[in-house]
């Protein structure tokens, strides 16, 4: 190749890489950016509050939001026991939410525009005054009692908010010492605390929410009543009485109600086809004569699914009695039976169905616990009449019992 005509070729190259440079840079300037837009230092405008709603602990503020075009969000900042809350509003919204007032009283909020850019509008300040807070009111709804073994405490949380109840006694030179905590959201929240012994004792309780608000400490005096577990060694099974339910089979039979093993598959079950369960009685001999103070009933939680359905009980009733007589025995009636307790499964949750959180489970899986009549006779035989039970069939099933008590007297 002549010298001209290798230069030429080479002028030629270059010009077409240089035009097709030109032409790829021209295409991206027309391509769509990728990552953050540009971001601008202008503040939007401040958002004009229209309305507050005042509420337990809490309050509503509604706005009207500027009419900037990149506008994100709406915030308000305000301060709880010297922590600072920041809560966001969408623009597609026209109200926010503050909460976790202690008390009642005026508290002051500061109101934002804020942009896609991050800028801030001016703050714009305004008072709320929530009412009652939840902590004040559950703290009015407490209620704290002598129990056989300890105390029962009770509340009301309409909000359900997650709290904890902290209980307290004094020690040997009048400090106040933690003995118990309760953990819970529950609508309606139950304490109990056992084990206690039977002479008088300052009580005191506080209620502390997320927030870090305290309520009172309410104190009061009690004086626990003696009780005791009754020996399971001594329950015995009787004849089957009329209209009492009939085992699904031997591994499923009425001593799995005393056998002590509360988290197993096997329990008490009646048939899975045929005869009912629900509606049907189970009776046994306890072997000792108490007067009952409690009992919790285990259901059968070992496969998750059963938690709070299948065909654990859902509301059943439990009688006694010191003697079963021939004429009891013959008719299977409830003449000379006494009323023990009418017990409807605890659901701390209240969720309807056969819905459950894990305070509910961790509550069902520790026994479900109820309270005798204080006005009930002392008693050797149970007999327990099933209802309902949790998925609505016909099958009843019981894990365990337990039961506590002053014993007096034993027969095995």
């Amino acid at each position: 190749m002549k010298t001209s005509e290798f230069l030429f070729s080479i002028r030629k190259g270059a010009g077409v890489l240089l035009t097709f440079l030109i032409l790829l840079s021209t295409g991206c300037k027309d391509d769509t950016k990728l990552g953050l837009s540009s971001q601008d230092g202008t503040p939007p405008g401040p958002p004009v509050v229209t309305d507050i709603k005042n509420m337990n602990g809490a309050a509503i503020i509604y706005f009207q939001a500027p009419s900037d075009n990149d506008l994100l969000c709406v915030t308000a900042s305000y301060e709880i026991n010297g922590v600072e809350y920041t809560t966001k509003s969408s623009v597609y919204n026209d109200q926010l939410k503050v909460q976790g007032f202690g008390k009642k009283g005026d508290y002051t909020v500061f109101l934002r525009s804020v942009d896609k850019s991050g800028n801030e509008s001016e703050p714009v300040e305004i008072t709320v005054n929530p009412l009652e807070s939840p902590v004040e009111l559950i703290y009015e709804s407490m209620d704290v009692v002598s129990g056989f073994g300890g105390l029962r405490l009770t509340w009301e949380n309409a909000d359900e908010n997650n709290i904890i109840v902290s209980v307290f006694v004094k020690d040997s030179i009048g400090d106040w010492i933690n003995l118990e905590n309760f953990y819970s959201s529950a609508k309606t929240g139950l304490g109990t605390i056992r084990g206690m012994d039977t002479l008088s004792v300052s009580v005191g309780v506080t209620i502390r929410d997320r927030w870090d608000n305290y309520s009172e400490m309410l104190v009061t005096t009690q004086k626990p009543l003696f009780e005791e577990q009754l020996v399971k060694s001594r329950f015995r099974a009787i004849t089957k009485l009329p209209n009492d339910a009939t085992p699904l089979n031997d591994s499923y039979t009425y001593y799995r109600i005393w056998d002590g093993i509360t988290s197993a598959t096997e329990c008490f079950h009646t048939p899975t086809s045929g005869e009912p369960g629900i509606g049907k009685f189970v009776t046994f001999d306890m072997g000792q004569l108490a007067k009952l103070s409690r009992f919790k009933m285990w259901q059968r939680t070992a496969n998750s699914t059963f938690i709070y359905n299948h065909n654990n009980l859902k509301h059943y009733i439990v009688y006694g009695c010191q003697e079963i007589t021939t004429e009891m025995r013959a008719t299977g009636s409830l003449d000379g039976w006494d009323l023990i307790c009418e017990a409807h499964c605890y659901k701390p949750s209240g969720l309807p169905g056969t819905d459950y959180t894990s305070e509910d489970e961790e509550y069902i899986k520790g026994g479900d616990e109820h309270e005798v009549l204080l006005e009930a006779p002392a008693v050797r035989y149970i007999r327990i009449h099933m209802l309902e039970n949790w998925s609505g069939g016909t099958i009843a099933q019981i894990a365990e019992m337990t039961f506590w008590g002053q014993i007096l007297e034993n027969y095995y």
